[in-house]
């Protein structure tokens, strides 16, 4: 003879764990969402070893970092505060990782794949700058892949 303790105790536990696959569902699908009307849009291609971004008025800028005075030269990623910026991440000749750790931003950037993300940049940020980094062994200056997000 089953006890109702242990039917009780099972069906619970059903619930429980229904309830937070729907709940993970629906988190997943709103993560994953592009805004519909983004600020900003801005191509981003990783190279061996340097990132490139180009932006909506077709201008492209290469960054280059030089480790001894943690500068870039060449051009950054630009935005403005408050801005909502959809980000196309791909690579040109290996795998590399787009990360702006200071945000929380991470995403592969892939040869011949693009992926998107969107991301706020924060209002009280005029005059910040947050490195970007590639977190993907690259190749033999994977160390100097390096660039800033400067919000102006």
């Amino acid at each position: 003879m089953v006890n109702r303790l242990e039917i009780a105790w099972t069906l619970a536990v059903v619930a429980l764990l229904a309830g937070v696959a729907a709940y993970s569902t629906v988190l997943l699908y709103q993560i994953d969402a592009l805004p519909s009307d983004p600020t900003e849009y801005v191509e981003v291609i990783g190279h061996q070893w340097y990132w490139e971004f180009c932006y909506s008025n077709d201008t492209c800028f290469n960054s280059s970092y030089d480790a001894s005075t943690n500068t870039v030269s060449g051009g950054a990623l630009w935005a403005t505060p408050g801005a909502e910026v959809q980000i196309n991440v791909t690579g040109a000749d290996v795998i590399h990782s787009f990360n702006i750790p200071q945000l929380g931003v991470r995403i592969d950037a892939i040869p011949g794949r693009v992926n998107r993300f969107a991301f706020q940049v924060p209002e009280a940020a005029i005059g910040s700058e947050y490195l970007i980094q590639c977190t993907e062994f690259c190749g033999e200056f994977h160390g100097t892949m390096r660039s800033f997000l400067v919000i102006t």
